[in-house]
Protein backbone atom coordinates (compact mmCIF):
# COMPACT_ATOMS: atom_id res chain seq x y z
CA UNK A 1 0.00 0.00 0.00
CA UNK A 2 1.30 3.50 -0.80
CA UNK A 3 2.06 6.09 2.18
CA UNK A 4 0.54 9.65 1.82
CA UNK A 5 1.57 12.50 4.56
CA UNK A 6 -1.10 14.65 4.90
CA UNK A 7 -0.55 18.44 6.06
CA UNK A 8 -3.66 20.93 7.26
CA UNK A 9 -2.67 24.30 8.02
CA UNK A 10 -4.15 26.08 11.15
CA UNK A 11 -6.84 28.00 8.88
CA UNK A 12 -8.05 24.03 8.09
CA UNK A 13 -8.26 23.32 11.72
CA UNK A 14 -9.49 26.37 12.77
CA UNK A 15 -12.60 25.46 14.64
CA UNK A 16 -14.29 21.91 15.33
CA UNK A 17 -16.25 21.80 12.09
CA UNK A 18 -12.65 22.40 10.75
CA UNK A 19 -11.40 19.45 12.45
CA UNK A 20 -14.48 17.48 11.66
CA UNK A 21 -14.11 18.35 7.84
CA UNK A 22 -10.27 17.69 7.97
CA UNK A 23 -11.15 14.05 9.16
CA UNK A 24 -13.82 13.15 6.38
CA UNK A 25 -10.92 14.17 3.95
CA UNK A 26 -8.33 11.77 6.39
CA UNK A 27 -10.52 8.73 6.67
CA UNK A 28 -11.59 8.53 2.42
CA UNK A 29 -7.71 8.90 1.71
CA UNK A 30 -6.90 6.15 4.38
CA UNK A 31 -8.36 3.67 2.48
CA UNK A 32 -6.43 3.29 -0.01
CA UNK A 33 -3.13 4.34 1.37
CA UNK A 34 -1.61 4.14 4.79
CA UNK A 35 -2.03 8.28 6.01
CA UNK A 36 0.29 9.99 8.56
CA UNK A 37 -1.20 13.44 9.12
CA UNK A 38 0.86 16.97 10.16
CA UNK A 39 -0.85 19.27 11.64
CA UNK A 40 -0.56 22.96 12.71
CA UNK A 41 -2.17 25.14 15.30
CA UNK A 42 -6.08 25.84 15.22
CA UNK A 43 -6.70 29.45 13.57
CA UNK A 44 -4.54 31.99 14.82
CA UNK A 45 -3.59 30.49 18.60
CA UNK A 46 -0.28 30.51 17.99
CA UNK A 47 -0.29 34.61 17.41
CA UNK A 48 -2.40 34.36 20.68
CA UNK A 49 0.35 32.48 22.91
CA UNK A 50 2.77 35.21 21.60
CA UNK A 51 0.69 37.77 22.51
CA UNK A 52 0.66 36.53 25.88
CA UNK A 53 3.78 35.83 26.22
CA UNK A 54 4.71 39.67 25.21
CA UNK A 55 1.96 40.72 27.65
CA UNK A 56 3.95 39.44 30.78
CA UNK A 57 7.57 40.19 28.97
CA UNK A 58 8.93 42.62 26.61
CA UNK A 59 11.63 40.01 25.71
CA UNK A 60 10.59 36.39 26.83
CA UNK A 61 13.26 33.69 26.61
CA UNK A 62 13.50 31.84 23.03
CA UNK A 63 13.42 28.56 25.04
CA UNK A 64 10.34 29.39 26.86
CA UNK A 65 8.98 30.90 24.05
CA UNK A 66 9.15 27.82 22.18
CA UNK A 67 7.77 25.46 24.91
CA UNK A 68 4.81 27.68 24.99
CA UNK A 69 3.80 27.88 21.03
CA UNK A 70 4.33 24.06 20.73
CA UNK A 71 1.22 23.81 22.70
CA UNK A 72 -0.92 24.53 20.12
CA UNK A 73 0.02 21.76 18.10
CA UNK A 74 -0.60 19.38 20.90
CA UNK A 75 -3.99 20.61 20.87
CA UNK A 76 -5.02 20.27 17.62
CA UNK A 77 -3.08 16.77 17.24
CA UNK A 78 -4.78 15.23 20.06
CA UNK A 79 -8.46 17.05 18.89
CA UNK A 80 -8.18 15.53 15.43
CA UNK A 81 -7.31 12.08 16.61
CA UNK A 82 -9.97 12.29 18.78
CA UNK A 83 -12.88 12.93 16.27
CA UNK A 84 -10.96 10.20 14.08
CA UNK A 85 -11.39 7.13 16.92
CA UNK A 86 -14.86 8.42 17.18
CA UNK A 87 -15.37 8.30 13.43
CA UNK A 88 -14.52 4.71 13.47
CA UNK A 89 -10.52 4.52 12.53
CA UNK A 90 -7.55 3.79 15.03
CA UNK A 91 -5.86 7.07 15.62
CA UNK A 92 -3.04 8.47 17.69
CA UNK A 93 -1.28 11.78 18.04
CA UNK A 94 2.39 12.56 18.67
CA UNK A 95 4.22 15.46 19.51
CA UNK A 96 7.35 16.27 17.77
CA UNK A 97 9.30 14.24 20.32
CA UNK A 98 7.18 11.56 20.09
CA UNK A 99 7.57 11.38 16.42
CA UNK A 100 11.04 11.24 16.38
CA UNK A 101 12.15 14.99 15.58
CA UNK A 102 15.28 15.59 15.95
CA UNK A 103 16.79 19.36 15.42
CA UNK A 104 19.30 21.74 16.48
CA UNK A 105 19.71 25.39 15.74
CA UNK A 106 18.61 29.04 17.54
CA UNK A 107 15.34 28.40 19.19
CA UNK A 108 12.65 29.97 17.36
CA UNK A 109 14.99 28.79 14.16
CA UNK A 110 15.23 25.41 14.54
CA UNK A 111 16.90 23.15 11.60
CA UNK A 112 15.35 18.91 11.20
CA UNK A 113 18.77 17.22 11.75
CA UNK A 114 16.74 13.87 11.24
CA UNK A 115 13.57 11.89 12.00
CA UNK A 116 13.53 8.59 14.11
CA UNK A 117 10.46 7.14 12.27
CA UNK A 118 10.50 3.74 14.30
CA UNK A 119 7.48 4.46 16.30
CA UNK A 120 5.89 5.80 13.50
CA UNK A 121 6.01 2.74 11.98
CA UNK A 122 4.82 0.40 15.33
CA UNK A 123 1.51 2.38 14.78
CA UNK A 124 1.30 2.32 10.81
CA UNK A 125 1.91 -1.73 11.10
CA UNK A 126 -1.32 -1.90 13.86
CA UNK A 127 -3.71 0.27 11.13
CA UNK A 128 -3.87 3.32 12.67
CA UNK A 129 -3.64 6.56 11.64
CA UNK A 130 -0.78 8.69 12.93
CA UNK A 131 -1.19 12.41 13.69
CA UNK A 132 1.84 14.20 14.36
CA UNK A 133 2.36 17.63 15.67
CA UNK A 134 4.35 19.68 12.47
CA UNK A 135 7.09 22.72 13.51
CA UNK A 136 8.20 21.29 16.93
CA UNK A 137 11.42 18.48 17.73
CA UNK A 138 13.83 18.42 20.24
CA UNK A 139 17.26 19.34 20.72
CA UNK A 140 20.54 17.20 21.80
CA UNK A 141 19.91 19.09 25.35
CA UNK A 142 16.09 17.50 25.27
CA UNK A 143 14.71 21.04 25.28
CA UNK A 144 11.54 21.61 22.63
CA UNK A 145 12.32 23.47 19.92
CA UNK A 146 10.25 24.90 16.84
CA UNK A 147 10.71 25.27 13.54
CA UNK A 148 9.46 29.03 12.93
CA UNK A 149 6.79 30.02 10.84
CA UNK A 150 5.12 27.42 8.36
CA UNK A 151 7.53 24.73 10.15
CA UNK A 152 4.16 22.25 9.85
CA UNK A 153 5.30 22.54 5.61
CA UNK A 154 8.88 21.14 6.42
CA UNK A 155 7.74 18.20 9.20
CA UNK A 156 5.81 17.18 6.44
CA UNK A 157 7.77 16.86 3.75
CA UNK A 158 10.81 15.50 6.30
CA UNK A 159 8.37 12.61 7.15
CA UNK A 160 7.71 11.92 3.68
CA UNK A 161 10.93 11.89 2.82
CA UNK A 162 11.23 9.04 5.76
CA UNK A 163 8.73 7.38 4.81
CA UNK A 164 9.04 6.88 1.30
CA UNK A 165 5.50 8.72 0.32
CA UNK A 166 3.75 11.19 -1.09
CA UNK A 167 3.03 14.57 0.38
CA UNK A 168 -0.55 16.66 0.19
CA UNK A 169 -0.28 20.02 1.96
CA UNK A 170 -4.12 21.11 2.40
CA UNK A 171 -4.64 24.83 2.83
CA UNK A 172 -7.80 27.45 2.53
CA UNK A 173 -6.83 28.08 -1.62
CA UNK A 174 -7.35 25.80 -4.24
CA UNK A 175 -3.55 25.50 -5.30
CA UNK A 176 -1.15 27.49 -6.20
CA UNK A 177 -1.74 30.75 -8.19
CA UNK A 178 -0.13 33.32 -10.35
CA UNK A 179 -0.70 36.32 -8.73
CA UNK A 180 -2.07 35.86 -4.60
CA UNK A 181 -5.97 36.40 -6.03
CA UNK A 182 -7.00 39.29 -3.06
CA UNK A 183 -4.73 41.11 -5.01
CA UNK A 184 -5.03 40.76 -8.21
CA UNK A 185 -8.86 39.08 -9.12
CA UNK A 186 -7.35 37.88 -12.94
CA UNK A 187 -5.06 35.59 -11.43
CA UNK A 188 -4.71 31.95 -13.04
CA UNK A 189 -4.56 28.54 -10.75
CA UNK A 190 -1.30 26.82 -12.10
CA UNK A 191 -2.09 23.10 -12.36
CA UNK A 192 1.73 22.07 -12.25
CA UNK A 193 4.93 23.99 -11.36
CA UNK A 194 8.58 23.01 -10.83
CA UNK A 195 10.31 22.76 -7.33
CA UNK A 196 12.31 25.30 -8.85
CA UNK A 197 9.62 27.94 -9.67
CA UNK A 198 7.98 27.12 -6.43
CA UNK A 199 10.66 27.61 -4.30
CA UNK A 200 11.54 30.77 -5.60
CA UNK A 201 7.75 32.02 -5.32
CA UNK A 202 7.93 30.73 -1.77
CA UNK A 203 10.63 32.78 -1.32
CA UNK A 204 9.98 35.70 -2.23
CA UNK A 205 6.51 35.77 -0.73
CA UNK A 206 4.05 33.57 -2.33
CA UNK A 207 2.40 32.66 1.22
CA UNK A 208 0.96 29.00 0.26
CA UNK A 209 3.79 27.46 1.56
CA UNK A 210 7.41 27.12 3.14
CA UNK A 211 10.16 27.61 1.62
CA UNK A 212 12.68 25.17 3.06
CA UNK A 213 9.63 22.25 2.71
CA UNK A 214 9.89 22.89 -1.16
CA UNK A 215 13.17 22.86 -0.82
CA UNK A 216 13.24 19.74 1.10
CA UNK A 217 10.96 17.51 -1.26
CA UNK A 218 13.03 19.08 -4.44
CA UNK A 219 16.29 17.59 -2.81
CA UNK A 220 14.63 14.40 -2.34
CA UNK A 221 12.00 14.20 -5.46
CA UNK A 222 9.28 13.97 -2.47
CA UNK A 223 6.10 14.19 -5.11
CA UNK A 224 3.90 16.94 -3.88
CA UNK A 225 0.48 18.09 -4.76
CA UNK A 226 -0.76 21.62 -2.99
CA UNK A 227 -4.89 21.17 -2.80
CA UNK A 228 -7.76 22.96 -1.14
CA UNK A 229 -9.04 21.74 2.10
CA UNK A 230 -12.57 20.54 0.33
CA UNK A 231 -10.88 17.48 -0.71
CA UNK A 232 -12.90 17.40 -4.06
CA UNK A 233 -10.98 20.38 -5.57
CA UNK A 234 -7.90 19.83 -8.24
CA UNK A 235 -4.91 21.53 -6.71
CA UNK A 236 -1.66 22.09 -7.96
CA UNK A 237 1.33 19.73 -8.58
CA UNK A 238 4.96 19.85 -8.61
CA UNK A 239 6.97 18.50 -11.00
CA UNK A 240 11.35 18.54 -11.36
CA UNK A 241 10.87 20.04 -14.86
CA UNK A 242 8.35 21.14 -17.62
CA UNK A 243 8.29 18.90 -20.76
CA UNK A 244 11.42 19.63 -22.94
CA UNK A 245 10.80 23.52 -23.83
CA UNK A 246 8.01 24.42 -22.26
CA UNK A 247 9.51 27.15 -20.51
CA UNK A 248 7.82 30.22 -19.01
CA UNK A 249 6.95 33.21 -17.00
CA UNK A 250 4.91 31.93 -13.81
CA UNK A 251 4.25 33.98 -10.97
CA UNK A 252 3.68 37.60 -10.15
CA UNK A 253 5.10 37.36 -6.09
CA UNK A 254 4.97 40.09 -3.26
CA UNK A 255 7.00 40.02 0.23
CA UNK A 256 6.12 42.24 2.34
CA UNK A 257 7.92 43.93 5.92
CA UNK A 258 11.03 44.27 3.81
CA UNK A 259 13.87 46.91 6.00
CA UNK A 260 16.22 48.45 3.40
CA UNK A 261 19.52 48.94 5.51
CA UNK A 262 22.25 51.87 4.69
CA UNK A 263 25.51 52.03 5.68
CA UNK A 264 27.31 55.22 5.48
CA UNK A 265 31.33 55.84 4.93
CA UNK A 266 32.39 52.40 5.11
CA UNK A 267 35.66 53.00 3.55
CA UNK A 268 37.76 51.94 6.87
CA UNK A 269 35.38 49.26 7.75
CA UNK A 270 35.74 45.79 7.25
CA UNK A 271 32.66 44.82 5.27
CA UNK A 272 32.83 40.75 5.88
CA UNK A 273 32.93 41.28 9.57
CA UNK A 274 29.66 43.00 9.56
CA UNK A 275 27.33 39.93 7.87
CA UNK A 276 29.16 37.57 10.18
CA UNK A 277 27.68 39.10 13.21
CA UNK A 278 24.31 39.79 11.91
CA UNK A 279 24.24 35.95 10.97
CA UNK A 280 25.64 35.20 14.66
CA UNK A 281 21.81 37.15 15.20
CA UNK A 282 20.63 35.29 12.55
CA UNK A 283 19.64 38.26 10.60
CA UNK A 284 18.72 37.27 7.35
CA UNK A 285 20.45 39.57 4.85
CA UNK A 286 18.85 39.41 1.06
CA UNK A 287 19.96 42.12 -1.47
CA UNK A 288 23.38 43.72 -1.34
CA UNK A 289 24.90 46.55 -2.98
CA UNK A 290 28.12 48.59 -2.60
CA UNK A 291 28.17 52.03 -4.07
CA UNK A 292 31.21 54.48 -3.93
CA UNK A 293 30.58 58.68 -4.71
CA UNK A 294 33.88 60.02 -4.56
CA UNK A 295 35.43 59.08 -0.78
CA UNK A 296 32.61 58.02 0.57
CA UNK A 297 31.81 53.97 0.42
CA UNK A 298 28.23 52.73 0.99
CA UNK A 299 26.82 49.37 1.63
CA UNK A 300 23.29 48.96 1.61
CA UNK A 301 20.89 45.72 2.39
CA UNK A 302 17.52 44.04 2.77
CA UNK A 303 16.33 41.84 5.46
CA UNK A 304 13.10 41.62 7.23
CA UNK A 305 11.17 43.62 9.60
CA UNK A 306 11.40 41.12 12.27
CA UNK A 307 14.86 41.46 12.66
CA UNK A 308 14.92 45.03 12.66
CA UNK A 309 16.18 45.15 16.25
CA UNK A 310 18.72 42.47 16.41
CA UNK A 311 20.20 44.62 12.97
CA UNK A 312 20.20 47.89 14.94
CA UNK A 313 22.15 46.38 18.02
CA UNK A 314 24.80 44.91 15.85
CA UNK A 315 25.54 47.96 13.87
CA UNK A 316 25.40 49.72 17.17
CA UNK A 317 27.77 47.30 18.64
CA UNK A 318 29.99 48.02 15.83
CA UNK A 319 29.58 52.05 16.00
CA UNK A 320 28.53 52.18 12.31
CA UNK A 321 26.32 55.12 10.92
CA UNK A 322 23.56 53.99 9.52
CA UNK A 323 19.83 54.56 8.86
CA UNK A 324 16.76 51.80 7.86
CA UNK A 325 14.01 52.06 5.59
CA UNK A 326 11.01 50.39 6.05
CA UNK A 327 7.25 50.36 4.55
CA UNK A 328 8.83 48.40 2.00
CA UNK A 329 7.79 45.53 -0.17
CA UNK A 330 9.58 43.25 -2.65
CA UNK A 331 7.93 42.39 -5.78
CA UNK A 332 9.18 39.58 -8.21
CA UNK A 333 8.32 38.13 -11.76
CA UNK A 334 9.14 34.40 -11.21
CA UNK A 335 9.62 31.85 -14.08
CA UNK A 336 11.79 29.44 -16.20
CA UNK A 337 11.15 31.87 -19.20
CA UNK A 338 14.07 34.23 -17.57
CA UNK A 339 16.56 31.82 -18.69
CA UNK A 340 15.28 31.30 -22.89
CA UNK A 341 13.51 34.87 -23.34
CA UNK A 342 15.67 37.78 -23.71
CA UNK A 343 14.04 41.23 -23.14
CA UNK A 344 12.01 40.73 -20.15
CA UNK A 345 13.98 42.93 -17.95
CA UNK A 346 13.82 45.51 -20.45
CA UNK A 347 9.63 45.36 -21.14
CA UNK A 348 9.75 45.59 -16.73
CA UNK A 349 12.35 48.40 -16.70
CA UNK A 350 9.40 50.47 -19.86
CA UNK A 351 6.91 49.51 -17.81
CA UNK A 352 8.15 50.88 -14.62
CA UNK A 353 9.39 54.44 -16.72
CA UNK A 354 6.16 54.68 -18.41
CA UNK A 355 3.55 54.35 -15.15
CA UNK A 356 6.50 56.32 -13.45
CA UNK A 357 7.35 53.33 -10.80
CA UNK A 358 10.45 54.14 -8.01
CA UNK A 359 12.06 51.23 -7.29
CA UNK A 360 15.60 50.99 -4.60
CA UNK A 361 16.88 48.21 -5.25
CA UNK A 362 16.87 45.34 -8.15
CA UNK A 363 17.93 41.52 -7.70
CA UNK A 364 18.06 38.89 -10.31
CA UNK A 365 18.35 35.22 -10.11
CA UNK A 366 18.57 32.49 -12.90
CA UNK A 367 14.86 32.54 -13.02
CA UNK A 368 13.35 35.28 -11.17
CA UNK A 369 13.53 39.71 -11.17
CA UNK A 370 13.09 41.30 -7.92
CA UNK A 371 12.01 45.01 -7.53
CA UNK A 372 11.73 47.05 -3.91
CA UNK A 373 9.58 49.52 -4.00
CA UNK A 374 6.99 51.50 -1.58
CA UNK A 375 4.71 49.28 -0.17
CA UNK A 376 1.83 51.49 -0.60
CA UNK A 377 2.24 51.20 -4.21
CA UNK A 378 3.07 47.42 -4.07
CA UNK A 379 0.02 45.80 -5.01
CA UNK A 380 -0.59 48.25 -7.89
CA UNK A 381 3.08 47.14 -8.91
CA UNK A 382 2.03 43.57 -8.64
CA UNK A 383 -1.54 44.60 -10.87
CA UNK A 384 0.51 45.89 -13.53
CA UNK A 385 2.76 43.56 -14.16
CA UNK A 386 0.55 40.89 -13.82
CA UNK A 387 -1.64 42.33 -16.98
CA UNK A 388 1.11 43.04 -18.85
CA UNK A 389 2.62 39.96 -19.02
CA UNK A 390 -0.81 38.28 -19.00
CA UNK A 391 -0.32 35.80 -15.95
Amino acid sequence: MERLVMKFGGSSLKDLEKIKSASDIILEKSKTEEVVVVVSAMGDSTNELLDMAHALSTTPSKRELDMLVSTGENKSAALLAIHLNEAGHKAVALTGFQAGFQSDGVHGKNKITDVNIERIENHLRQNEIVVVTGFQGINPLGDITTFGRGGSDTSAVALAVKLNAKCAIYTDVSGIYSIDPRIYSDAKKLNVVTYEELMEMAHLGTKVIEPRSVELAYKFNVPMEILLNDGKTKGTKVLEAYDMEDTKLTSVSKLDDVVLVIIHDTKDVNISNIFLELAKENVNVDIISHTRLNDRKEVTFTSEKSSIEDTKRVLTELNLDYEIKDNLSKVSIVGTAMRSQVGIAAQVFELFVKEDIFFYEISTSEISISYVVDSKIADDVVIKLGKHFEL
